[in-house]
């Protein structure tokens, strides 16, 4: 029998997929676990009569052939600790999931990877922003880790969608599970460009146990954490602190002083985060060797005439007046307004308010 099958078979079974890395120390391999007698299993692990009974009955029940068989046909790879394509960074952490399920192309780049992470119900702002960051982290080459989740995390893997570098998909529920509901477009994309990752199962609903594990992976896959628009109780603020926890850089966006949104993140930034304005920022907190983009034209934009490029370079996630955009790049306000209207129509740039446009 292969020995990712019991690998398999010891995630099913809750009682030991939740004592997985104490059960590897006891046992030294995961055939020995499964093999572990109701005697082995009090011994070793602690556990009661009747867990360990129930552990020996849910055995005896599974079929692991028909198991792995099933997570072969949702296009799902399990990925054991032990296998040389398990991420690096991960593997460094404290209690590294022994087992992960991956659905999609395995990206190979998680040592230059950064995760983008903030609130659920984000701002037009915030999220415009964390799409902006995304897009140009990507750009960089730079594969971009969140959790799928609304608002923030969302923002985020379309933007670096929008791009050439890829982004990985960390969920707290079975592969097979789309959560919350109304990202299955987004979720196939990642599955088709990116990575879809999870410790759970197929078959897993997302409980809210499962968040905390799931944040420790997305910082645990990367080089650093950013942080935007989280408020003083966030979910975002707990992968900040595994990111500190794991030696991973914190960076935050600081936002609107008088917004509920900015709370967690100022108080990171109090506690010595670092202050991300643009991407340069991310290069210089990371010490990363690469190419600032600051300005730069993507592929897709390299369609654009030389007056819309001219446009599209001032501009970034703050919105800009079309006066002080007709002054640096020196054309006339109606030349300006003629050139954001083509922009806006082609999907680089959109009006926020009054005379003011901003880069999407």
């Amino acid at each position: 029998m292969l020995k990712e099958v019991y690998w398999l078979g010891l995630k099913l079974i809750p009682e030991l997929n939740n004592r997985l890395n104490r059960a590897l120390e006891c046992f030294g391999s995961p055939e020995n676990i499964w093999k572990a007698s109701i005697k082995e299993l009090r011994g070793e692990l602690g556990l009661s009569v009747d867990v360990a009974e129930g552990v020996i009955r849910q055995k005896n029940e599974l079929c692991l052939d028909r198991e792995l068989d099933k997570i072969r046909r949702a296009g799902v790879e399990l990925l054991t600790i032990s296998d040389p394509s398990y991420p690096g960074p991960l593997k460094e952490i404290h209690s590294p999931p022994p087992v992960l399920f991956i659905k999609g192309e395995l990206i190979k780049s998680y040592e230059v990877a950064v995760a983008i992470v903030g609130s659920r119900k984000a701002s037009s702002f915030g999220r415009t922003l964390a799409s902006e960051l995304a897009q140009n982290l990507s750009r960089c080459g730079i594969t971009i880790v969140s959790g799928v989740a609304r608002g923030i995390d969302s923002a985020a893997h379309r933007g670096a969608l929008k791009e050439e570098g890829g982004t990985v998909g960390v969920l707290g529920c079975g592969l097979d599970i789309v959560y919350p509901p109304e990202n299955k477009r987004l979720y196939l994309e990642i599955a088709e460009r990116g990575s879809l990752i999870s410790e759970q199962p197929l078959g897993m609903r997302a409980l809210p146990q499962h968040f905390p594990a799931r944040n420790r992976i997305i910082s645990g896959l990367s080089l650093g954490v950013i942080v935007i628009e989280a408020p003083q109780k966030s979910g975002a603020l707990i992968t900040a602190d595994f990111a500190l926890e794991q030696g991973r850089e914190v960076m935050a966006v600081p936002g609107n002083v008088k917004s509920s949104l900015s709370k967690g993140t100022h108080t990171l930034l109090k506690q010595g985060a670092c202050l991300v304005e643009s991407v340069d920022d991310v290069i210089e907190a990371l010490n990363l060797n690469l190419k600032s983009i600051k300005g730069g034209i993507s592929g897709k934009e390299e369609l654009l005439s030389a007056q819309e490029k001219a446009v599209l370079t001032v501009l970034d996630w703050e919105p800009r007046h079309i006066d002080a955009i007709a002054s640096e790049v020196g054309l006339t306000a109606s030349q300006v307004a003629s050139l954001l209207s083509v922009l806006e129509i082609k999907g680089f740039v959109k009006q926020d308010f009054g005379k003011r446009y901003l880069r999407i």
